[in-house]
């Protein structure tokens, strides 16, 4: 695997979700208490857009049926969705937020 540039660090707020396209792939970025977490952008169950979801601490909520996640490895914590989201492996060179794919 091989890691590409997604964005700048100071592209995406403490709370904010954010959505970004690299090579087909939809990821959503969160930043929660200092960190960065990336995700599969889309809903398990029925394919929202996470982007327009609520963030409580490091629980994402589905905008369309309520299912909630994990942000931290993408497990299920409600649902309807019984899948839980792909997590990206992600790295921070100075000020560039790097994601494996």
């Amino acid at each position: 695997m091989t890691f590409y540039l997604l964005c700048h660090t100071n592209e995406v707020s403490e709370g904010e979700l954010r959505e970004f396209v690299l090579k087909e792939a939809e990821i959503l970025v969160v930043k929660y208490a200092g960190q960065i977490y990336c995700l599969q952008a889309r809903c398990t169950h029925a394919g929202a857009p996470l982007v327009e979801g609520e963030l409580n601490d490091d629980v994402l909520q589905c905008p369309w049926h309520g299912s909630r996640f994990n942000i931290k490895n993408g497990l299920v914590i409600r649902g309807p969705a019984e899948k839980q989201l792909r997590t990206y492996n992600c790295i921070i060179e100075e000020d560039r937020l790097l994601v494996e794919l």
